[in-house]
């Protein structure tokens, strides 16, 4: 069965996942921090407002699927870390460049070199097409090209992990 997210479930986990390379030592996350990264005003499109409530919905789903692993190891609050890239066999260039479009939605291409750029995404064009190739060919494709819409002078890439 194919991985369907919903938007709150792909902002938790790209939150998680941006959070772990941006600011490790912040890494495993409350669902307080967690709810303060998915809400985040810059970097973020579209804005979103999810209460503690929903955070804590999703981590459970996202749990399911075996993405997000609970880490209580000597903490008296529970904290939260993501498994996506064993889970999803991810190389950390091409999560990188998966957390961007979910975290961002439709980038073009140089948008997306700059944006996964410090999340240790791809620093080439090269690298970066290899990167979108990697999540577009697979038996679930991760990633596609949308086509050019009008007035825009490029086509953008998308995730597909909350389906077209």
């Amino acid at each position: 069965m194919p991985l369907q997210l919903t938007a709150t479930e792909a902002r938790v986990l790209a939150s998680l996942v941006e959070k772990s390379i941006t600011t490790p030592q912040y890494f495993p996350m409350t669902v307080n921090a967690i709810m303060l990264a998915a809400n985040q005003k810059s970097s973020r499109n579209p804005v979103m407002a999810l209460t503690e409530g929903e955070v804590g919905n999703a981590l459970a789903q996202l749990q399911e699927h075996k993405l997000v692993a609970r880490d209580d190891f000597g903490a008296r609050v529970p904290k939260w870390r993501h498994n996506f890239h064993t889970q999803m066999l991810l190389k950390a260039d091409v999560m990188a460049v998966l957390a961007t479009l979910m975290l961002r939605g439709p980038q073009t291409l140089s948008e997306l070199r700059a944006h996964s750029a410090p999340l240790n995404g791809p620093g080439t064009a090269e690298g970066l097409q290899a990167a979108l190739n990697d999540l577009a060919d697979r038996a679930q494709p991760l990633s596609r090209l949308l086509p050019r819409g009008a007035g825009q002078k490029e086509a953008r890439h998308a995730h597909l992990l909350c389906g077209d």
